[in-house]
């Protein structure tokens, strides 16, 4: 495997992504198909999980060939030799099953913090104007925890996220992607996660991620500079892929 540093994980990003244009501007394009068609009423939503599912198939390849590779060279290499095809359904039984888990993750959160804000204010007592402020001003306070919560739960929990889909990535089926990602949840597994070659990586990428996505925004808001914006989000999506192995790894050491 190649070494488990930042720094690798970008050079090894843009050596698969030079090493055959042809191969990853045909997957961009794809892509984008995918996207605009999830405009389209009624059925635009099967094709933004469609958008989703091969969006993580992408990463699930190359994050295996990243995790195969000894060599830049060989990532390179490895790109020559590959077709749009591999890269979109190679892996489109892991990507359907780590999907369909963080789908219901996220249904089930979704849920309860809307039950939460829900039950927060009984409609039923709402006999006249300083029972309405005090029970506003309930909703508004249990709101405001709740987001607390959330805001303090994801962050904990992201955490955690590059060594699950890591983890997601070894496997080549759907059933064993979908019991993978509940790792998430999983104190042994977090515990593992705290060590300080872990914390190092994690938290350069977080920043390195975070600076992107903005310079990727303000880009956005020129249209002459969308397909840069396309190119740069799709590199950014293999060089997380290449973080989420290393970061598995680093969670076995």
């Amino acid at each position: 495997m190649l070494p488990k540093t930042n720094k690798s994980a970008l050079d090894a990003a843009w050596r698969f992504f030079k090493g055959n244009y042809a191969l990853n501007f045909g997957v961009i394009a794809i892509l984008i198909v995918c996207n605009l068609l999830g405009m389209l009423p009624i059925i635009g939503l099967l094709f933004i999980f469609a958008y989703q599912i091969l969006s993580l198939a992408v990463q699930v390849y190359f994050g295996r060939v990243v995790m195969e590779a000894t060599s830049l060279e060989e990532v390179e290499e490895r790109a020559t030799q590959a077709r749009i095809g591999d890269l979109l359904t190679n892996y489109l039984q892991t990507a359907a099953g780590a999907f369909l888990a963080f789908f219901l993750i996220a249904l089930v959160f979704f849920f309860l913090m809307g039950l939460v804000i829900s039950t927060s204010v009984d409609f039923e007592q709402l006999e006249n104007g300083a029972m309405m402020q005090a029970q506003m001003m309930g909703m508004l306070s249990a709101s405001g925890f709740m987001g607390l919560l959330i805001m303090l739960t994801g962050m904990y929990l992201f955490y955690f996220f590059p060594a699950v889909l890591g983890e997601v990535i070894k496997t080549d089926d759907f059933n064993a992607a979908f019991k993978k990602v509940f790792l998430l949840f999983s104190p042994t597994f977090w515990k593992r996660c705290f060590n300080k070659e872990y914390f190092v990586l994690i938290l350069i990428w977080s920043l390195i991620v975070f600076g992107i996505g903005i310079i990727l925004v303000l880009l956005a808001s020129s249209i002459i500079l969308l397909p840069l914006v396309l190119v740069g989000a799709y590199l950014l999506s293999l060089y997380n892929a290449a973080i989420y192995v290393f970061a598995a790894e680093l969670a076995q050491e």
